[in-house]
Order: structure tokens, then C-alpha cells, then sequence
């Protein structure tokens, strides 16, 4: 299940640190207003049976071609983690150290990993990309989100 909203829990920018928080929200934004950049889109997806006990190895989203714009982010700047037992807390989180691999182009993002977690049924994986772009009319706007490129879902997100 992907639900898309108007706010992000993870963010960390002003400690330097990611924060361990996320909202109830599946995939956030930053700022939902038109025609922002740079935006820091937090994306959430519930495991189910088709990725249940592989190892969690990518996560991505492609946004409308003509709406929105994905620019390149550094390793460092993406945060990752997993909520185990639904409670919004990141029980696991993971660095750049993790990261083995980020791709983009104009509409879409993949975040290639070398995680060594195994992923369960419930378990809540968590991704936070900081480098979009917002349409420049407000509206409603299909996402899609994947996991390990096995698993798919989408949602709307609403632009102020």
C-alpha cells in the first residue's frame, strides 16, 4: 500500500543526522507546493509476500515524465531504514556505506543497496531522496514506488 501526502518526517538537515521518525504517511513531501526544487521526498513501503525473505537490495519511484524532474543525489544524502513492528521508528537504518548504487533521469530514481537485511512480511522500508523537483501546477500526480524491483505500488500525491 502507497498513500501519498504533503509532509516528511525525515529530513536530519539542520543536525546533520537522519532523523528515526517517519510519519503514517507512505511517501511524503517536504514542500507540496508548485514549482519547488530540491525537494526531499520520503518514500514507505509495506513488504508483502512478493519481496517477503529476500535480501532488500533496491528501492526506487518514477514520477510523471512531464510533471516532475529527479536530479542525481549524493550517497550520503539518502536516508534509509526499516520499520520492523509498524510503530513509525527506523528499527534499522542504513548509510551511504550501504548504498551501492544511485541512478536517475529526469522523471525517475533507483537506489541500488547492499543491505544484508532480509526482508519480512510487515517489515516497513523507509527512503528518504532529497533532489526533486515539483510540477509547476498544483494537482494531483501518480507515483509509482518499487521494491527490489519485484514489488510495485502507486499512489497520488497532491501539489499545492
Amino acid at each position: 500500500m502507497v498513500a501519498l501526502a504533503g509532509c516528511s518526517a525525515l529530513g536530519g538537515a539542520d543536525s546533520g543526522q537522519p532523523e528515526t521518525t517517519v510519519s503514517d504517511d507512505r511517501v511524503a513531501l517536504e514542500d507540496d507546493s508548485a514549482g519547488a526544487t530540491g525537494v526531499n521526498q520520503t518514500l514507505r513501503m509495506t513488504v508483502d509476500e512478493t519481496t517477503n525473505g529476500s535480501e532488500w537490495t533496491e528501492i526506487g519511484a518514477t514520477y510523471p515524465r512531464d510533471n516532475f524532474t529527479v536530479d542525481s543525489a549524493q550517497h550520503e544524502a539518502i536516508v534509509l531504514g526499516v520499520d520492523t513492528d509498524g510503530d513509525g521508528e527506523l528499527d534499522r537504518t542504513f548509510d551511504e556505506s550501504h548504498v551501492s548504487g544511485v541512478n536517475n533521469n529526469a522523471y525517475s530514481f533507483d537506489v541500488t543497496l547492499d543491505t544484508d537485511y532480509t526482508l519480512q512480511t510487515g517489515d516497513e522500508v523507509v527512503v528518504g531522496y532529497p533532489a526533486v523537483d515539483n510540477p509547476a501546477e498544483p494537482g494531483e500526480y501518480e507515483v509509482e514506488v518499487r521494491l527490489n524491483d519485484q514489488q510495485r505500488a502507486t499512489g497520488n500525491v497532491t501539489i499545492e
